[in-house]
């Protein structure tokens, strides 16, 4: 099952203490402002999640900035983990078009306003970044049939600075040029560099993992494990927040929320996130606007959500649809209310379903 990481990169080139944009997953890029090469690789690989594991990170359902200050080195992430999307118009693309385009080696055109998007098979680069790479969609490196970045390959002509002679330069010439003439070097100004580097706008990369319900049950007590991963809650949040502003449904999607809802805190371990506090996020995100959300939110919350208000239970409880219903009397954490309620439902299935269900505090605690 497919899981889209979506990335905007910056990191500081050593050369001139600027911010260059990282436009594809790369060992090394040039510096648009000094020529300087910058080991984009060592930065990604190294540095760019800090504490964080970064198979772990890719794998999960999170979105949020991390950022690095001072020098070289330094960088700045926009991370989501939303689905991908065009550059141009912002329409959505669901994985399977996109890794079609990916298999086949063709460029992906948008269907709605005909953008070309290049993609780029995983490679032993990209499966070293993870191992699960499926692709990239939008990476400069893959394929564009020329369709892409066509100003590379345009000619300036700039004159010798010491016996005036006409010097050829293109995107592939270097800083300094030397003169097939006189046989002096020429420091090309800043004036001209930047004309054949122009700065590149930050353009989202769209890495596509294929991966299993093993991946996401392992990310999930990764997080749950591991100390002074904290600071990360509020990329559990920041998600949340995108998800309901922006609602999408696949596979991968649904095994993270049945795991991620169902999930406990880990009393052994100190200074882990709160997922209690978490899942309580997404579902008071549930209960606001609870007729719009697709039913397997809904199925999902029914079923796995722990620690849900009595509120939220009585709405999935009164759901038109008899399966949201039906999932609910799989939870364990309901209140006497709304199981009374469940028992008498006009569903003799859901009727059927609930009628074991325990009401009273010791059924509940010893199982009787």
């Amino acid at each position: 099952m497919y899981k889209t990481s979506i990335f905007q990169l910056q990191i500081v080139c050593d050369g001139c203490n600027n911010y260059i944009t990282v436009s594809g997953i790369t060992d090394f890029d040039t510096c648009q402002n000094c020529g300087k090469k910058i080991n984009v690789l060592s930065v990604i690989n190294n540095n760019l999640f800090g504490i964080m594991h970064k198979d772990k990170y890719l794998t999960g359902f999170l979105s949020g900035s991390i950022e690095q200050l001072g020098g070289s080195g330094a960088y700045k992430l926009s991370y989501s983990s939303m689905q991908p999307y065009c550059e141009e118009c912002f329409v959505t693309i669901d994985e399977d078009s996109a890794v079609q385009a990916i298999s086949s080696g063709n460029v992906f055109k948008c269907t709605k306003c005909g953008h070309i998007m290049p993609v780029r098979a995983a490679d032993n680069l990209l499966l070293e970044f993870h191992p699960k790479a499926v692709g990239v969609l939008n990476d400069a490196n893959g394929i564009d049939s020329g369709e892409r970045n066509t100003e590379k390959d345009s000619m300036l002509v700039f004159k010798c600075m010491t016996c005036g002679a006409g010097l050829e330069l293109s995107s592939k010439t270097k800083r300094t040029i030397n003169c097939n003439y006189c046989d002096n070097d020429n420091y090309l100004p800043d004036s001209i560099w930047t004309k054949l580097h122009p700065n590149k706008e930050v353009q989202p990369l769209f890495l596509i993992l294929d991966i299993d319900e093993k991946d996401i049950i392992n990310t999930i007590e990764y997080f749950l494990s591991v100390t002074a991963l904290k600071i990360y809650s509020k990329h559990f949040d920041n998600f949340i927040r995108e998800y309901f502003e922006r609602p999408f449904v696949n596979d991968a999607l649904i095994w993270w929320l049945k795991e991620f809802l169902s999930a406990e805190n880990n009393k052994q371990v100190e200074f882990n996130m709160d997922m209690e506090k978490i899942q309580k996020n997404f579902l008071n995100n549930v209960k606001l606007s609870f007729d719009s959300h697709p039913i397997e939110i809904k199925l999902l919350t029914a079923e796995f959500g722990k620690n849900m208000d009595e509120e939220l239970q009585y709405k999935l409880a009164k759901d038109k649809d008899e399966k949201v219903r039906l999932a609910l009397t799989q939870n364990k954490g309901l209140t006497k209310n709304i199981i009374k309620l469940l028992q008498s439902d006009n569903s003799a299935t859901v009727k059927k379903a609930s009628a074991k269900m325990k009401t009273n505090f010791l059924s509940k605690l010893f199982g009787k």
